[in-house]
């Protein structure tokens, strides 16, 4: 099983960024260094084929942070990795993200791949199905035209979808979709390893194992089924707990 790693800024701001999504340019070239060294790192277009994913690693970043381009990518090019960089489209010239023609410079090197990460970065599972279907079809859309290039693979922002979301993906023109811990590691919610500040050298080598992505998936999984029991079940449940302590 491949293991598909997130980033989002690599940098050292002076609090923790919302998510404690930051990390240092100094841990981030221990990470590719490591990598180089002991992973198959392999474009993520590559994990989508049995033969390409089995044991791999695919780098992706989102939101579009512009130390995507004058950070992480030296780096990059330094151990000679690729990268696929989930843009949120509506983030575009906004202070701290890629300028559109920075975008457009990124999106031409051979390193990198562009895709989308929705309009405005919203939790798609809360939006109507006219809405999720705009924000598919109008990100991919003002991407393709910023970069004159195609776009067709999706990062689900906050790495929330559902079945027909994923539908919905395909349909919109899109050829495969990245959740985080949701959906079903279909063609159109595959599965990914998110990454921050928090995570050291070792957690690090945890994360870049597939076996790592299978469990944490089950794990919050089912936390979710937990977090969804009916109020009649945990009402019966109850009762039925203090029947026993009654009977003892």
């Amino acid at each position: 099983m491949s293991s598909v790693l997130v980033y989002h800024s690599i940098s050292e701001p002076a609090e923790p960024l919302p998510g404690d999504i930051d990390i240092s340019p100094k841990r981030f070239e221990q990470q590719l260094k490591w990598l180089s060294r002991w992973r198959q790192v392999v474009p993520l277009t590559q994990t989508l084929t049995r033969a390409g994913s089995r044991g791999s690693v695919a780098i992706t970043f989102d939101d579009g942070y512009r130390d995507n381009l004058t950070v992480a990518l030296p780096l990059l090019e330094k151990f000679g990795l690729p990268m696929t960089l989930f843009v949120v489209a509506g983030f575009v010239d906004d202070d701290g993200y890629l300028f559109e023609e920075e975008l457009r410079e990124i999106s031409r090197h051979p390193l990198v791949t562009i895709g989308s990460h929705g309009l405005w970065h919203r939790n798609f599972n809360s939006l109507t199905t006219d809405d999720a279907e705009f924000e598919l079809k109008e990100s991919k859309q003002r991407l393709e035209e910023m970069i004159a290039g195609k776009v067709d693979l999706l990062a689900w922002p906050y790495g929330e979808c559902n079945p027909d979301l994923e539908r919905l993906s395909g349909a919109c023109g899109y050829r495969a979709s990245w959740s985080v811990w949701k959906g079903s590691n279909g063609a159109h919610s595959r599965w990914r390893v998110p990454l921050g500040c928090r995570d050291h050298m070792i957690r690090f080598i945890a994360k870049s194992s597939g076996v790592y992505a299978l469990t944490e998936a089950r794990l919050h999984r089912a936390k979710d089924r937990r977090r969804h029991v009916p109020a009649t079940a945990a009402t019966d449940n109850a009762t039925v707990t203090t029947r026993l302590k009654r009977i003892a």
